[in-house]
Parts: C-alpha cells; sequence; structure tokens
C-alpha cells in the first residue's frame, strides 16, 4: 500500500530517474532517430482514430459492430500516447505516467480482444462484397421474373374484367328487355283479375278465394318486376329522382294504413318523436319504406309485431323499422345490400326474393345523401335504419 501511495504521489516527478539522453551511451543520430519514430508512430495512430470516427458518423449508425470500432479506437489512441510518452522521457523522464499509459493500453487492449472473440461468429455470417453482389444478382433476376408474371396475371385480368363486363351488360340488358317484355302481361292479369272479380257470383267464396290469391301472386310477381327493372336503370344511371318537400310522418302513416288493411299476421306500430318534413322523391322512398315492412313481415313469421320509430336531430332524418324474426348472421350484415346477394342459411331458401330489392334501397337513400346500416343478431330479430338530410 506504501508502494501505491508513492507510485501516485510522484506520478509527475522526475526527479527519480535521468532524462533519456544521459542514460546509456546514446549518440544524437541514435537518440534522434528513435525519438523522430515514435512521434511518427503516434501521428499515425492518433491518425488512424479519425477515420474510424468519419466511418462511425458516416455511416449513420447503420455500421455493423459499432462498439468494437469504439474500441479500436480507443485502444489506437492509447497507443499513440505510449509513443509520445516514450519520446518525452528524453528529456523529461516521467515513467510513472508511462507506466500508467501501458496499463490503460493493456486493458483497453484485452477489452478489445474479448469484445472481437464475443462478435466473431456474427462477423463469420456477413457475407463477401461478392457473395453480397451474387445475392443481389439472383433476387434481381427473381424480381424480374415475378414483375414479369405480374404483368402477364394482370394483362389477363384485365381480359377477364373486360369479358366479365360484356356479360353483366348482356344480362342487365336481358333483365330490361324481360322485365319491359313481362310488365304488359301482367297487367293485363291485374286488370282480368279485377273484372273478374268484380262479375263473378257473390256468393262463391271458393271462387272469391281463388281470385284473391291471384291477385296476391300477381302483386308479388308486379315487385319483382319492378325491382328488376329499377336495378338494370340504377346500374345504367337512369333511375330518375323527383325531389320535394316531403312530410315522411304523413307518408309513413298512410303506407302502414294500407299495409296493415292487407294483413293479419303483423301489427305495425309508428313510435313518433318527431313531425317531419324532408326534401325528398316521394315514390322512392314509399318504395324503401314498402320494402323494409315487407322484409320484415317476410323474415318475421313466428312474430307478430313490427315497430317503426322516427326521430330527428337538427341535420337529419332518421328512421328504424324493427322485426322479431330469424335475424341475420354479423358476416353477412354488410353484403345484404350487394345486387342479387341473398342472405343464407339453415331454411334460407325458403324465402323467396331475388336479392334486389335492398340493394335498391340503399341506393335510394345514398341519392339521398344518407345512409342506411342494419343490426342484427340471429334468432332475435333485424333493426333497419336509415337517414335523411333535412
Amino acid at each position: 500500500m506504501k508502494d501505491f501511495s508513492e507510485f501516485f504521489n510522484g506520478l509527475f516527478s522526475p526527479d527519480s530517474w535521468p532524462a533519456r539522453w544521459f542514460c546509456g551511451r546514446w549518440t544524437p543520430f541514435h537518440g534522434w532517430l528513435y525519438i523522430i519514430s515514435s512521434l511518427l508512430i503516434a501521428a499515425a495512430y492518433f491518425s488512424i482514430p479519425v477515420l474510424i470516427f468519419l466511418l462511425i458518423k458516416r455511416s449513420k449508425n447503420n455500421l455493423p459492430f459499432q462498439k468494437i470500432f469504439w474500441l479500436f479506437l480507443l485502444f489506437i489512441l492509447a497507443c499513440g500516447l505510449t509513443h509520445v510518452a516514450d519520446a518525452a522521457m528524453f528529456w523529461y523522464p516521467v515513467y510513472r505516467v508511462s507506466a500508467v499509459l501501458l496499463f490503460l493500453t493493456a486493458l483497453i487492449s484485452w477489452t478489445a480482444v474479448i469484445g472481437s472473440y464475443k462478435v466473431l461468429p456474427q462477423a463469420l455470417q456477413l457475407k463477401s462484397p461478392l457473395e453480397l453482389e451474387r445475392i443481389i444478382h439472383a433476387r434481381t433476376e427473381e424480381l424480374a421474373t415475378a414483375n414479369e408474371r405480374l404483368k402477364k396475371n394482370n394483362l389477363e385480368l384485365v381480359e377477364t374484367q373486360k369479358t366479365l363486363q360484356i356479360l353483366m351488360k348482356q344480362k342487365d340488358d336481358f333483365i330490361s328487355i324481360a322485365s319491359h317484355e313481362l310488365k304488359t302481361p301482367v297487367t293485363s292479369l291485374k286488370v282480368y283479375a279485377y273484372l273478374l272479380d268484380n262479375h263473378q257470383n257473390g256468393n262463391n267464396g271458393s271462387t272469391k278465394n281463388i281470385v284473391g290469391n291471384m291477385n296476391v301472386q300477381i302483386d308479388k310477381l308486379s315487385v319483382l318486376i319492378n325491382e328488376m327493372l329499377d336495378s338494370s336503370k340504377l346500374q345504367e344511371g337512369r333511375l330518375s329522382y323527383n325531389m320535394e318537400a316531403l312530410r315522411i310522418n304523413e307518408l309513413i302513416r298512410n303506407i302502414v294504413h294500407d299495409r296493415q288493411s292487407a294483413i293479419q299476421s303483423h301489427k305495425i306500430s309508428i313510435n313518433e318523436k318527431a313531425d317531419i318534413w324532408v326534401p325528398a322523391d316521394k315514390e322512392r322512398i314509399s318504395q324503401v319504406f314498402e320494402n323494409l315492412i315487407t322484409n320484415a313481415i317476410k323474415y318475421s313469421s313466428q312474430a307478430n309485431e313490427i315497430i317503426i320509430t322516427i326521430d330527428a336531430d337538427e341535420s337529419y332524418f332518421i328512421c328504424s323499422v324493427q322485426d322479431f324474426g330469424i335475424g341475420i348472421p354479423a358476416d353477412q350484415q354488410q353484403k345484404i345490400f350487394e345486387r342479387f346477394y341473398r342472405v343464407s342459411g339453415d331454411n334460407m331458401n325458403t324465402y323467396p326474393g331475388m336479392g334486389l330489392g335492398l340493394y335498391i334501397v340503399r341506393d335510394i337513400i345514398e341519392r339521398h345523401n344518407g345512409e342506411i346500416w342494419v343490426e342484427s343478431k340471429p334468432g332475435f330479430g333485424s333493426i333497419f335504419n336509415f337517414t335523411l338530410h333535412r
């Protein structure tokens, strides 16, 4: 402990030794050769860390094993300092300082050795420039092949889309023509059924029931034909709108009154929270309510109630049509407004329809700058909500 204390107390004292010029037989040539060589080595040692520092900074922290580079920077600086001290002792013999510098250099050196040993397995896995060039070349060829394949697939997709558009156009043309052609005979059938009902024997209940059933089926056929015709017009952008100030509550009450008088299976209730006027096409909005009420009746055969709620805020008219029927699975709730889409599931194929009604309803609501959505849970019924701008 005494030696340790004496060593550091006299760390910078040159009193214990003579200057190196006076140790041994140094000739001027020998001495200056030693001094100049030591200083040149020190200058090289100090230059290399500058280059390493610039390399680290310009790599923007992307240089691998960066900590090892910092350790080597310190190691080389320490080596340079030992050579500076070695040259300085020709005039100022601070051998204790030289010993401390050598000790620090030894610590830094072995730290660098241990660090290098730890990263050696990772360093050996690094690719050489030649290997990287081969990999890049191979990947470039793979990307070029994939790009050609994508171009080919894209061309095929474009051709398929063109073919699909042609087929859809042909289908729409067929639907439009079929709808127009069917509308005339169906209208005639309706007239004949009306005449038959007026001229039949009032006491013949069987004939009256037949005529009544005939009228019901003709009405269903008329609805299907009108949906097909509207769908065709919608696709071609020919579905017309006649906007006017519409008292929506009165319209709903009239529709419900007409439907209630025609059906006995369900009670349709109206919950009115506001009396509202909206700019809308009366015929098209009537079509929306007719469709939603018809669906509510159709898909809730085991229930006996339908609730229509009317509300509004400063900007929107808000309406909901609620049934207590079979409901719609969650994964199909966004699809029901698509063209020709019909909900699938147990016994769903027993419900008639072409999957056009809600598709047309959505377009009508959106053309009124409104929004329509459904809330439903299988087995508990559905609530169809829509909004219209006031």
